[in-house]
């Protein structure tokens, strides 16, 4: 039966069916290399087609489908200068080779060295960003180095599955240029999470980063193998400047390793391995300026476990010196270091001596132990030399032949399968053989021979029918597709009025804070002004006693002064009492609440006061005439006037007439 034309059939291996089975694995190798996706196209094809309906074709199938003109430019011309691409025109491309032959794919770009090329790569380039990105983000699970993601993480790479512990890091198989994009990193969030964020203020880029990563990843502790690495590297330099503290101390404590390491290789340098020293100069380099820094910072307090740290590194020098295989060392690298920790300023005088002690015993021990040990070693030394002399003959494998037998068999059974997918790959259809044939073949042909043009009307028929409910279908899923672009549409619009009505919110909630801090900060400075008018009260108080005590003394010391004399210096002490009591009044008006803290405050000065005899007159807002002896007008007299402050007068028991201590302050009368 024929197959009908609304029936498609994709061919497993092609581009089409690779986009109907796995599309998210072809996005990513087009994003990697379009063109090698493009060539393969043109191979499935095996047809000649102009670039643009090449493009079309592509965007059907979901690939490309934002990719700006300029990018799919210099796409097209890679294509053109293709070497299994033939060019017919300016505008039609066609597939080179043999219909149905494997064109040459290139080696699949690792996550690793599209990391590196990232890294590597300036910000500007944003097309080829974009697409080492996807190359990262598709092979994210490959980066098992912690410094490798968290470069992708610094890049841009969306890193959803982070790991629940660092795997072990060395930083020694992660190229340089990602080492210093995750140095930077580490840096940046470590102190992203170091730093308190306000509840109202915007948290910034670093710090929304920071959170990315879950708290359980130490990343300070990534520092210390990468600072103390035995390698010139810029990265590794970054890193010895970044650590402080204890990370700090377990850096020198790994390069402390280093060097106590490299004495064991003095043999196999020997025997033509490269120089440890020129290894170790840049680890002694940063390892000298790490050491002054730590021995610079002593706590203050609590210096127990710096002076801990300090002791194990001058005696594991100093052990290192006495080590008899660092005087064949004598302008050695290691001899160096170790002479420089074991003599350093910094380090207390005591911890030297003790450290100096004990190397003098180590020296005598290991020198006693080789008087005593020197014929046994010899003896050994004789018989090893011996051993080596006769080495044994590698063994044969019996499991040889048998391995071979399996790989005959195994390229036997490739073939075989080869052999039966090219019988299913083929345009003839697959007859069934059986032992049955025979019987059944002088029946088949007994059997009447059918009318061709009915069979042909009856698959015009059902033809017509799968039209029909093809056609239906398509109206179908258009009319949805329709109205899912409907429901789409007032589903954002929706979103973005919602959007808008948060924004206005968070607006009006920022302004509102905004207004109650002013507030806050405004009855703050009122209440410490009131503090202090109230402290400054009480010490005119205090000082008014005081000049009372001094009153009272001079009266009875100086019976002889004039009563003129006494009248006025008790006048010009209630001047100042007077004074005082302006100033509150001044804070007592500008009060909006009549039972605030300043009107009591003024109310109780002026009780006070009146036990002395100092009265106020006039009340706020009064009006009444103008007298020149208890006014004073700032914007001029006038007949009748307005108590803008009340004033002070002393009425004493032998005082005819009130005296004035404080005129009151008054404006005219508006007409």
């Amino acid at each position: 039966m024929p197959v009908p034309e609304s029936v498609r059939s994709l061919t497993p291996g092609t581009i089409p069916y690779r986009a109907a089975t796995d599309l998210a694995a072809l996005q990513a190798d087009f994003e990697n290399n379009p063109v090698e996706v493009l060539v393969e196209l043109l191979r499935d094809l095996g047809e000649t087609i102009t670039v643009a309906a090449l493009r079309e074709r592509v965007k059907s199938m979901g690939l490309g489908v934002e990719m700006p003109p300029h990018e799919w430019n210099a796409v097209r011309e890679s294509l053109r200068a293709d070497s299994a691409v033939r060019t017919h025109g300016k505008y039609c491309v066609s597939w080179k080779g043999k219909a149905g032959a494997t064109p040459r794919r290139g080696r699949r770009r690792s996550a690793s060295e599209a990391l590196r090329e990232l890294a590597g790569m300036p910000r500007k380039n944003t097309a080829a960003t974009r697409r080492l990105s996807a190359a990262v983000s598709v092979g994210l699970g490959e980066l098992t180095s912690p410094y490798e993601q968290l470069a992708a993480h610094a890049l841009g790479v969306p890193v959803t599955d982070w790991p629940q512990g660092w795997a072990e890091p060395r930083p020694q198989d992660v190229p340089e240029e990602v080492r210093l994009v995750a140095v930077q990193h580490i840096t940046e969030m470590s102190r992203a999470r170091n730093r308190a964020v306000l509840p109202a203020t915007d948290p910034g880029l670093d710090a929304v980063k920071s959170a990315e990563i879950p708290s359980r990843l130490e990343l300070l502790p990534l520092l210390v193998p990468l600072a103390a690495m035995p390698a010139k590297s810029l990265a590794a330099d970054r890193a010895a400047k970044a650590v402080n503290g204890e990370y700090a101390w377990d850096t020198l404590r790994t390069g402390m390793e280093c060097f106590e390491l490299s004495l064991s290789k003095t043999s196999d340098r020997e025997a033509g391995r490269p120089d440890q020293d020129k290894l170790l100069a840049p680890l002694a380099a940063r390892a000298r300026e790490l050491l002054k820094r730590v021995l610079m910072r002593r706590p203050k307090e609590d210096d127990l476990p710096w002076l801990d740290f300090v002791e194990e590194m001058v005696f594991r020098a100093c052990v290192l010196l006495a080590d008899p295989r660092i005087q064949e060392q004598r302008n050695g690298l290691v001899r160096e270091w170790a002479q420089h920790v074991a003599d350093h300023s910094g380090i207390p005088a005591e911890l030297r001596e003790a450290a100096r002690a004990a190397q003098a015993a180590a020296a005598a021990e290991a020198a006693d132990a080789a008087e005593t040990d020197g014929t046994g070693v010899s003896e050994r030394a004789t018989g090893g030399r011996q051993g080596e002399a006769a080495p044994e003959a590698p063994p044969v494998s019996a499991e040889e032949p048998e391995c071979t037998e399996a790989e005959q068999e195994g390229d036997t059974g490739a073939e075989a399968g080869e052999a039966d997918s090219a019988e299913l790959a083929s345009d003839e259809p697959v007859q069934e053989v059986t032992e049955d044939v025979p019987d059944e073949a002088p029946e088949a042909a007994q059997e009447t021979e059918r009318d061709p043009q009915v069979e042909i009307e009856a698959l015009k028929r059902l033809l017509e029918e799968e039209r029909s409910n093809v056609a239906t279908a398509r109206t179908e899923s258009e009319r949805q597709r329709r109205d899912a672009s409907d429901a789409l549409a007032e589903a954002e619009a929706t979103a973005n009025r919602l959007r808008l009505r948060i924004a206005d919110e968070e607006k009006h909630r920022a302004e509102a804070e905004t207004r109650a801090r002013a507030a806050e900060a405004t009855a703050e400075s009122a209440r410490q002004g009131l503090e202090e008018a109230e402290q400054r009260v009480e010490a005119m108080t205090r000082q008014l006693r005081r000049r009372d005590d001094e009153l009272r003394q001079s009266r009875q010391t100086a019976r002889g002064a004039s009563q003129a004399q006494l009248r006025q210096a008790r006048i010009d002490t209630l001047r100042v009492l007077a004074a005082v009591l302006t100033e509150v009044a001044d804070q007592a008006i500008h009060e909006d609440d009549k039972t605030g803290p300043a009107n009591a405050l003024y109310r109780r000065a002026l009780a006070r006061a009146a036990a002395a005899g100092v009265l106020d007159r006039g009340a706020l807002g009064e009006e009444t005439d103008y007298d020149p002896v208890m006014h004073r007008a700032p914007g001029g007299p006038a007949a009748r006037v307005v108590v803008e402050r009340p004033g002070f007068v002393w009425q004493g028991s032998r005082e005819p007439e009130p005296v004035v201590l404080e005129q009151a302050i008054v404006r005219g009368v508006e007409q």
